[in-house]
């Protein structure tokens, strides 16, 4: 009896966790071509806008994108395009070269009720990429000038904070060239990287007027190529 409520409870340990990795992809359909850029110029920022405190963070070189932080900025160093979007498909290459993160941000400028018009991202370190719904989350106003400068009520908020974001552990590796798809269509987000996704469903991702896009770089260097947002059809 003893060994078979072993077995038992041994193939239903195993198929809870099989469930749990299961992730249905996101099935879409590229319509239009919203942004590109392959770099392919000796110099000049293109579309991208960049504030002058992060002057020399975005450089080309043999056609590809050279990104770093400044120091003493204060802030990871960001270059954003502005138009109008919804529901995308994004493709770029990227490399690490010494950096340690980076964050893919889609923002609406005109959201007030969030910090920087911040809506969801997918972040990037050298363990791991996430998924994150920032409109209900750590960029809601609400909850933002809670946990500021209050460690308990961090703590309090922690299982709602987990909640928005779904975290994929991958390691990538300095000097090599990974390509990923990022797919936002209605609540969910979801990133393909390596072989893996990262994928998640809330509310705040359901946005419907973005109009702000591109990285934000913590270290250096990180490096870009062939950047591509396609509309949903």
């Amino acid at each position: 009896m003893k060994n078979i409520i072993i077995t038992v409870l041994l193939c239903v340990s195993i198929g809870v966790f099989g469930q749990s990795e299961v992730i249905n992809s996101l099935k879409v359909e590229k319509g239009n071509l919203l942004f590109s850029d392959d770099f392919e110029r000796k110099e000049g920022l293109g579309d991208w806008t960049v504030h002058e405190k992060f002057n020399g963070a975005f450089t080309i070189n043999k056609g590809k994108w050279v990104t770093k932080e400044i120091e003493g900025a204060g802030h990871g160093s960001t270059a954003r395009v502005h138009f109008n979007y919804k529901d995308v498909v994004i493709e770029f290459d990227f490399k690490f070269r010494g950096a340690k993160r980076f964050n893919i941000v889609m923002d609406d400028m005109a959201c007030k009720s969030v910090w920087a018009g911040h809506i969801c991202r997918v972040s990037f370190s050298k363990n791991s990429f996430t998924v994150q719904d920032d409109k209900t989350g750590t960029m809601d106003l609400k909850i933002r000038n809670q946990i500021k400068d209050n460690p308990k009520k961090k703590l309090e908020l922690k299982a709602l904070l987990d909640s928005k974001k779904t975290v994929v552990k991958n390691t990538f590796e300095d000097n090599k060239w990974y390509h990923v798809i990022i797919t936002k269509k209605g609540a969910v987000l979801e990133c393909k990287v390596d072989g893996k996704i990262a994928q998640i469903k809330s509310e705040g991702i359901n946005h419907l007027n973005l109009n702000k896009f591109g990285p934000t770089i913590t270290g250096a260097d990180i490096l870009f190529d062939n950047i591509n947002m396609w509309s949903i059809k």
